[in-house]
């Protein structure tokens, strides 16, 4: 007589494609499988971005003899930084789905899309603003002293206010003169930096060839439409940032109405449509 056969031992959970569940465990394992294949893209991405930024220094400095290195423009190469550097990065993110073989490696991956979309949102507005901000900072603080010793060569002693060229520490540090970035000001360029993050990712999951290319093109489509929209509508632009320059008053409900469909609604759009791309990619 056979005897009965031992039951299998159980398989570990896999997500299936469309299902929105959410494991702590699995998200990890996706994390470090993540990190393994791609932390040396990641590294030279951030190596590329210090080579640049340092050759933007040399350059300046010598030619401005430390002028332009104030706080306030320090803060414009910051920001002008991440909103390139990081649009390029987020356009990579998915940069294996434009190849067969590596698409199918990354949508089989057992993970549901809310974890893998997740990780996505981690890492590009996350972990990459954090690894830029170390890296400017980094190279910010000696610029900071060479710009302080340029142009105390160049003026007689005391001309030279130290405030002026004080380390710019972006949501951290308040800002000394009135015609720099306030905190509230910052936070809207970092909001606006996640919203094209997020282009540049839904981008990279809609478009099959030349994905950043495209999308850059439809950006810049898309910005000067805007741009002539607001200027044949006689629009405000104050109107626009009203919440960042303390200008809304509590009892405007149609300003305020309009800033959160702007800094809010806008951006956690941009991001769900990123989800439904990637959704859309796990079910064909």
């Amino acid at each position: 007589m056979n005897s009965p056969s031992a039951p299998a031992p159980p398989s570990a959970p896999r997500a299936s494609p469309g299902s929105p569940r959410f494991s702590w465990s699995r998200f990890q394992r996706l994390a470090r499988a993540h990190w393994a294949e791609h932390a040396r893209q990641y590294l030279g991405h951030l190596a590329v971005t210090g080579v640049l930024y340092g050759v933007l220094l040399l350059f300046t400095l010598s030619v401005s003899r430390g002028t332009v290195f104030t706080t306030g423009g320090q803060s414009a190469y910051y920001f002008w930084g991440l909103y390139l550097t990081g649009f390029v990065f987020a356009g990579r993110y998915f940069d294996g789905m434009a190849r067969r073989e590596s698409a199918l490696l990354t949508l089989m991956r057992p993970a549901s899309v809310l974890e893998k979309w997740l990780l996505c949102v981690v890492v590009v507005a996350v972990v990459y603003p954090l690894c830029y901000t170390l890296l400017f900072l980094a190279m910010s603080w000696p610029a900071q002293g060479v710009a302080l010793a340029l142009r105390a060569s160049w003026q007689q002693a005391g001309a030279v206010d130290p405030q002026d060229y004080a380390l710019f520490v972006p949501l951290v540090r308040t800002p000394l003169r009135e015609s720099l970035l306030s905190i509230p000001q910052q936070w809207g360029f970092f909001i606006v930096a996640w919203a094209l993050q997020a282009v540049a990712v839904t981008g990279s999951l809609y478009f099959r060839r030349a994905t950043m290319l495209k999308t850059l093109a439809l950006c810049v489509v898309l910005f000067v439409i805007t741009v002539m929209t607001g200027a044949l509508s006689g629009a405000r632009g104050e109107v626009l940032v009203a919440w960042w320059n303390g200008r809304a008053g509590w009892g405007d409900m149609a300003l305020h109405a309009i800033n959160a469909v702007l800094w809010l609604a806008l951006p956690l759009l941009l991001w769900g449509q990123t989800y439904l791309h990637l959704r859309d990619k796990e079910l064909l």
